[in-house]
Parts: structure tokens; C-alpha cells; sequence
């Protein structure tokens, strides 16, 4: 943390120790690292007779960012952002990574699931309604006949959801907060070593957008804030 005096007061940074990450509504203590980027396509306008470009086109704007958590007994990155959460995955995923139960139930509707992927979802008479059956009897339109709600099993299966920074003072109890909307994960890396004093897990995300720092006082709902709670739009570190 410092504290520098200006002519129209005091100003205050966090250090990382003073911040804290809530993934969606869970408070992260795993976490080493988090870094963000926004880029934006731009690109020279050029025109015959001119050396210099004559203007700047913009296009797309990208958010991507990186975690780097340390790694207790379990996976606790997918098991906090998991918790009520279903997504709709298909037999072939879940052949691959279901749990035990739910290979074996794949296991015995083999004959089932391979007329389904052969193309038993289409009638042979070309013709499909609400109630129409593929050639074993099943409904057409059944969800269960392509898959199954389930919890995300891997974190690039899991919903998007954004993450809060809250970063809090703790010698004058100044908060600050900044969100990185619709984070969803998109690789995941690690390893170890016999060097290696404790594991890390890196993780990469893209993003929708980026709210910037803002004074909690400043936001709309803000609350006093001293050094050991913080409580703004329903969120509490």
C-alpha cells in the first residue's frame, strides 16, 4: 500500500496483499496471480498521394486475462465455481469424462447411442414431427438421446461468470473494487518439478469486458468501508 499527498488530498494504492478475488460469489485464498489485457484491431488508413496514413480504422475489441493459483488437496478452482451449476454435455463427452455411473449407463444403451450418432434421429420417410420415433422407438427431440445436464466436469465447461477485485487499505480503509465481466476459461496448465517448493495451476480466460478501479463510495450502493469488511451490490469480502 502507499499514500501520497496532493494538493486536493490524500491517494492511496493496494498492494496485492490488500486484494482480494471473488470468483462469481466465492472468495478465492488460492490465488498467486491475475493479470488482464484489453486489444482493440486498429489499423493505418493510407489514400494514394499521401505518405503518412490519413486516419485510423478500429474494428474488435478482446478481453483476455491469466490466474495462477497454488494447489491445496484438491481442485478447488472447479469445485467452488461448479457448486449449483449444470451444463448440458454430450454422450461422447461424457463417455470421456463422466463419472463412473454414468459411463456405465453409456455402457449400456451402446446400441442406443450408436443409431443415434448413425443418423437414427432422422426418419427413414424423411418427415419429422413432436411425436415422431427413430427406428429403436425413441422420441426424436428426448435430450436424453444426446446427452445429459450435469455438473461442469473440466473448467472450460463451466458457465460464464465475472470476478471481482476488491482491494481494501489497511491504513486508511480506502476500497476499491474493479470486475472483469463474462470470464470464461480457456486452457489450463500445469506440472511439477523436484525444485518445486509448492504446485501451480495457470489458467487463461477470455472476457466481455472490463470494469475499471472505482471507489467504492463512488459506486451507486456503496457502503463505509473499514479495514476488515467491505460490502457493495451484494458482494461481501
Amino acid at each position: 500500500m502507499g499514500t501520497t499527498t496532493s494538493e486536493s488530498g490524500f491517494y492511496t494504492s493496494k498492494s496485492g496483499v490488500e486484494i482480494q478475488a471473488v470468483f462469481g460469489n466465492e472468495k478465492f485464498g488460492d490465488l498467486h496471480m491475475i493479470k488482464y489485457a484489453t486489444q482493440r484491431d486498429t489499423a493505418n488508413v493510407h489514400v494514394m498521394g499521401h505518405v503518412d496514413p490519413v486516419s485510423v480504422a478500429k474494428g474488435k475489441r478482446a478481453t483476455t486475462g491469466a490466474c495462477v493459483f497454488a494447489i491445496f488437496e484438491k481442485d478447488r478452482l472447479l469445485a467452488a465455481m461448479s457448486k449449483d451449476k449444470k451444463v448440458f454435455l454430450t454422450n461422447h463427452e461424457l463417455a470421456n469424462y463422466g463419472t463412473l455411473s454414468q459411463r456405465d449407463q453409456l455402457a449400456n444403451s451402446t446400441t442406443r447411442a450408436n443409431a443415434n450418432v448413425a443418423g437414427g434421429t432422422v426418419r427413414t420417410d424423411g418427415s419429422i414431427s413432436a411425436s415422431s420415433t427413430d427406428n429403436m422407438g425413441y422420441s426424436v427431440f428426448a435430450k436424453s438421446n444426446f446427452g445429459q445436464e450435469v455438473a461442469p466436469m473440466l473448467i472450460d465447461q463451466i458457465p460464464p461468470f465475472d470476478i471481482t477485485l476488491v482491494g481494501v487499505s489497511e491504513s486508511t480503509g480506502d476500497a476499491s473494487r474493479m470486475v472483469i465481466h463474462g470470464v470464461q476459461f480457456n486452457s489450463d496448465q500445469g506440472g511439477s518439478s523436484v525444485d518445486d517448493l509448492i504446485l501451480e495451476r495457470q489458467v487463461t480466460f477470455l472476457a466481455r469486458r472490463i470494469s475499471p478501479w472505482t471507489r467504492l463510495e463512488d459506486l451507486e450502493g456503496g457502503t463505509t468501508v473499514n479495514t476488515s469488511t467491505t460490502t457493495t451490490n451484494s458482494i461481501s469480502v
